[in-house]
């Protein structure tokens, strides 16, 4: 039946009422698609909260609703009118209902902070929704007679998850790191943590199912952290590589291996070439016939080829094709551009761009939104190879090292911070060198993405304070505690004040929880510097690796294994106690 009503909306003669709408002005940020029974195009909008329909037969946005605040994810429920979004501002999960031109909230329920993916279980009585910053996946029942969304069970994650896969079984759960290279295999319906793996990369972009069935596909990023940021290492595509990888979910599954443990055999297939980068691969699709799609988000671009091993073709369509759909019969891809406010049409058969569905009009963009949209372009890099989002994705950080001239040095690779915040939490670089962001953007477009290297289209002073206009709204993330509500206690009372007691408040003064200084910590890079400043603790919470090298992987490292501060020799009471307040930072 959603089949045959496809059908009609193809010919024109569809049961939807296409009666003239005309958007108002706004920015949109399309950011999910997902199809409604009756055949139009649902568009989740990001930053405007709606949902747009499209008549795929016209090319015209046919309506539009708002539904909520910054939704972040949309999927579509099996045989009926309805759809399923979250909302990551609100903290909210909506049932909504396509009806006609419109879609209207049905249900809501309160999920775990900042909700980003949600996908269908099985027939559609029971959704997933992975939430960032609360590192949670949540299992949501749905019922439609009343209708109603109930939570039914959650699970904690040891990282902040992104993408989700679901099993056509609906057995199996596969969960991203939103930032960096791990990789979580869940069972169904009871949420079991199975295995944890590592990915040999970071800034995952999408997941797909190989034809077989029997893999699954990650785009990704892998940033060598023994490579410095050279012309000729950048060109070679040797510091920082594209591409996908393929692991089997027989692998993924295995319980047997130790919790972060990188994966037996993978078999990769690197995107771009010398000249040619190929900067953050996207969303993948895989048609019946084995032919491939993939939006390469950075470069504005989609790959195509007749399957992995094939020659791929590229093809520029816009800004940032950031999420991808085929229609019924697979003659058309529709790709989601964040920063063109558009949806990209991709004609498979052809292997051509078909044209571009707007979605209305949108306001001249500021210095904020220029920001943001330097910010993830990879041709602000020496032939396209990563952007800024690259490593500071989403601007938090992959928790990866990196070979750059920050510190006027190559040889000493430094963990990459998180730009969360960091407007105010200057000076900037690990060794405190910089004490304007304005002259550290200025420095990093010159001398880590070698701007001044390209052929055209150097960085202008402009785009330089769009950037640091764009890096001045990067908010704080929520302490984790507050992110997973949980209730105040005496252990975080108490460790507040042995933080001041063992004087770690020296160099993480309030109230930024840092200072303009360096300190000897009792580690050394490898030039033999033992000074570095401090980074700020505001969001230390939901960082998983610390030290300028990385070295440190959870508090109780920092703490006990390193013995920071001043040696450590803190008994499991002091531990427990620290802990705790860092948790709420």
């Amino acid at each position: 039946m959603r089949y045959f009503r496809f059908l009609l909306v193809l010919l024109g003669i569809g049961c939807v009422s296409l009666h003239a709408f005309t958007p108002r002005e706004t920015f949109r940020r399309p950011i999910a698609l997902a199809w409604t029974e009756a055949g139009l195009l649902a568009v989740a909008n990001r930053d405007s909260g709606s949902v747009s329909l499209i008549n795929p037969s016209t090319r015209q946005v046919v309506g539009e609703s708002v539904v909520g605040k910054r939704l972040a994810s949309i999927a579509s429920l099996p045989n009926g009118p309805f759809l399923v979004s979250v909302d990551e501002q609100a903290n909210e999960l909506l049932l909504l209902e396509s009806v006609d031109a419109k879609v209207r909230v049905r249900a809501r329920a309160a999920t775990p902070h900042s909700p980003v993916d949600v996908k269908v279980v099985g027939d559609g009585s029971f959704v997933a929704v992975a939430s960032l910053w609360a590192r949670r996946v949540t299992l949501f029942s749905i019922q439609l007679d009343s209708p109603e969304l109930r939570q039914v069970r959650v699970l904690d994650l040891p990282f902040p998850p992104r993408f989700q896969w679901v099993d056509p079984s609906s057995r199996k759960l596969v969960l991203t790191d939103a930032f960096s290279d791990q990789v979580a295999a869940v069972e169904l319906p009871g949420l079991r943590l199975v295995s944890t793996r590592s990915l040999t990369g970071h800034n995952l972009g999408g997941i797909a199912p190989s034809p077989n069935g029997k893999e699954l596909l990650f785009s990704l990023q892998s940033l060598n952290p023994h490579v410095p940021a050279t012309r000729s290492r950048v060109f070679w595509g040797s510091m920082m590589q594209n591409g996908l990888v393929a692991v089997t979910l027989a692998d993924l599954f295995d319980s047997r291996y130790p919790a972060g443990a990188s994966f037996p055999r993978m078999r990769q297939y690197p995107v771009g070439r010398n000249g040619q980068g190929a900067g953050e691969p996207g969303p993948m699709l895989f048609a019946r016939d084995g032919s491939f799609l993939l939006g390469i988000r950075g470069t504005g671009e989609i790959a195509m080829g007749k399957n992995l091993n094939a020659d791929w073709k590229r093809i520029r369509v816009g800004e940032r094709p950031i999420a991808g759909i085929f229609d019924a019969n697979e003659k058309h891809v529709y790709f989601a551009d964040l920063f063109g406010d558009a949806i990209r049409v991709i004609d498979v058969e052809k292997g051509t761009f078909s044209g571009s569905l707007s979605l209305g009009p949108t306001p001249k963009p500021g210095l904020v939104q220029m920001g943001e949209a330097l910010f993830h372009n990879s041709r602000l890099s020496l032939d396209g190879w990563y952007s800024c989002n690259s490593c500071h994705t989403s601007g938090h950080t992959s928790g990866m090292l990196n070979d750059n001239f920050d510190d006027f040095s190559f040889g000493t690779p430094k963990r990459i911070p998180s730009l969360l915040g960091t407007a105010e939490t200057g000076p900037w670089t690990w060794n405190g060198l910089q004490g304007s962001l304005t002259l550290q953007v200025r420095q990093s477009l010159a001398t880590t993405l070698l701007n001044g290297e390209r052929k055209h289209g150097h960085a202008t002073h402009l785009d330089q304070e769009a950037l640091v206009s764009y890096l001045f709204t990067l908010p704080l993330p929520p302490p984790l505690s507050e992110a997973r509500m949980e209730p105040p206690n005496d252990l975080v009372t108490k460790g507040k004040l042995l933080f001041s007691k063992l004087g770690c408040n020296e160099c993480h003064r309030q109230p930024l929880l840092t200072s303009p200084d360096e300190y000897d910590v009792g580690l050394h890079d490898e030039a033999g510097v033992k000074e570095f400043n401090p980074p700020s603790l505001h969001g230390v919470s939901q960082r998983d690796r610390f030290f300028h090298d990385g070295s440190a992987r959870s508090f109780t490292e920092v703490l006990d294994r390193f013995g920071h501060p001043d040696g450590g020799n803190l008994t499991r009471k002091q531990l427990d106690q620290l802990i705790a307040y860092l948790r709420t930072l």
